[in-house]
């Protein structure tokens, strides 16, 4: 069976469509009927029938009269370049997804989000980076354990603030 490119964007879009709606379905109604459609969509392409939902469409016209309010040529852009932009939203929707995935691994086995022996940003910590060796540190200047220090830090907002606490036996 030979696939046409509008029918494999359309398999895409719901595949990826899916879960977004299905989590954005939790908090609004609006988005249920849209995760039923994409669901309707995916078990319609695994049975190998064509996809009449007409989801793509729905999200074409809302995306584009959502730019017709503010500016038409915005609107004409992207109406005639619709698969090409959804294309790119697909590759940089699977990319941050393989990415997070990445950093919450490292950040599970290694305790930063870019692998073993790194001091990079982590946005998993939202306190900055405290290293073994740096709690190691302090915990010997106070006289405590490293596990106290870090979950210290955890609970407080400034290494200072943390000292702070641990010197007064809190």
């Amino acid at each position: 069976m030979k696939l046409s490119i509008g029918r494999k964007l359309k398999m895409v879009l719901c595949w990826v469509a899916l879960p977004i709606f299905a989590i954005l379905g939790i908090f609004s109604v609006r988005y249920r009927k849209l995760t039923l459609d994409s669901l309707d969509c995916i078990l319609r392409t695994v049975t190998l029938r064509k996809c009449s939902s007409g989801l793509d469409d729905k999200i074409r016209s809302d995306v584009t009269g959502t730019f017709l309010k503010f500016s038409p040529r915005t609107a004409r852009f992207f109406y005639r370049n619709y698969k090409i932009i959804s294309w790119i939203l697909v590759i940089i929707f699977l990319w941050s997804f393989y990415a997070g995935s990445v950093g919450l691994y490292n950040y599970a086995k290694y305790g930063n989000c870019n692998g073993p022996q790194s001091d990079g940003f982590c946005i998993f910590d939202p306190l900055g980076q405290l290293g073994d060796e740096e709690a190691e540190s302090i915990a010997m200047d106070l006289g405590v354990d490293k596990e106290i220090v870090k979950g210290c830090v955890f609970n407080h907002t400034s290494i200072e603030e943390c000292e702070a606490h641990c010197q007064l036996g809190s």
